[in-house]
């Protein structure tokens, strides 16, 4: 029976990919899945609960087991060059995932329930990535600059399927890290 609730995940995915959560109606998904309604409310108790735990859910799980690949012992330009890198080389479903995830947290897709679980998760990830980019600039605005800069790279590369090469995404890196270490610097100077 579980084998059935992988199907409905893979079908479900790729509908909501294709539709947004409103387009895909669970009649499609069940017909692709090959099951009835019934078979899929017995796994997910509606369509917003099905869509916040084949994206929320996913992308809470799928984000830190990426991060547990990335070396530890590299600088954080390095890390973060590392992190955008390593999303040019997804799997199909880490894609999906994570470009659902970015089309609801951007509020492109209208799931109440899966947007607030996002919001919260990047709200927390945020100011973990804040507090170690502060100490490397002194600034919790140039911080969050730099998390935004590299995020953006990312919402590129797996949003719009930007094919941005390597050494690209290095010196956009580069750059952000250069910008907010000397930007800083100079307000620090009063300039």
């Amino acid at each position: 029976m579980e084998q059935m609730k992988d199907v409905i995940a893979y079908h479900a995915r790729r509908l909501f990919d294709k539709h947004g959560f409103h387009g895909a109606a669970l009649r499609d998904i069940c017909k692709r899945s090959g099951c009835k309604l019934p078979t899929l409310y017995y796994y997910y108790e509606s369509k917003e609960i099905l869509y916040d735990r084949l994206v929320g859910e996913a992308f809470e799980e799928l984000v830190p087991r990426l991060w547990t690949a990335l070396p530890k012992d590299v600088s954080p330009r390095e890390y973060a060059a590392l992190m955008v890198l390593q999303k040019k080389n997804l799997t199909e479903e880490e894609r999906l995932i994570y470009r659902l995830a970015i089309r609801t947290w951007l509020g492109f897709e209208d799931c109440g329930q899966c947007r607030a679980r996002l919001m919260a998760w990047e709200q927390a990830t945020y100011e973990k990535s804040w507090r170690r980019y502060h100490d490397l600039v002194g600034s919790k605005k140039w911080a969050q600059y730099i998390s935004r800069g590299i995020t953006l790279l990312i919402q590129r590369i797996v949003l719009l399927d930007e094919e941005i090469s390597d050494e690209d995404v290095r010196e956009e890196i580069d750059m952000i890290f250069d910008v907010a270490t000397h930007s800083n610097h100079i307000n620090d100077k009063g300039d």
